[in-house]
């Protein structure tokens, strides 16, 4: 299971099927600290969400988790919450390079 966000810090804007999206990295969730991100992580998430699925709703993507396979998928991918105008969650997905 995701880790809930707790707080996150702004990456860049960017388009996204004609709607703006915030790109955001979690700095706290319910289970750790971040302090810093690199801007390669960073970069990387950027592109990969220029062309992710976006949900309809969604204003913000966080990145959660950096690039990585895991146990249940074992293509690289990025842990990705979305929330709603409201910083509501909507989902957390697999967002991929």
């Amino acid at each position: 299971m995701a880790n809930k966000v707790v707080s996150s810090s702004g990456i860049k804007s960017i388009t996204n099927s004609g709607r703006l999206i915030a790109l955001k990295y979690a700095t706290e969730t319910d289970s750790w600290k971040r302090l810093t991100l690199s801007a390669n992580v960073k970069d990387g998430f950027a592109e990969a969400m220029e062309k992710a699925d976006v949900p309809t709703n969604a204003t913000a993507a966080i990145l959660t988790e950096a690039e990585h396979p895991s146990q249940k998928d074992s293509y690289p991918h990025y842990t990705t919450t979305f929330v709603d105008k409201d910083g509501k969650h909507i989902t957390t997905k697999h967002v991929y390079p």
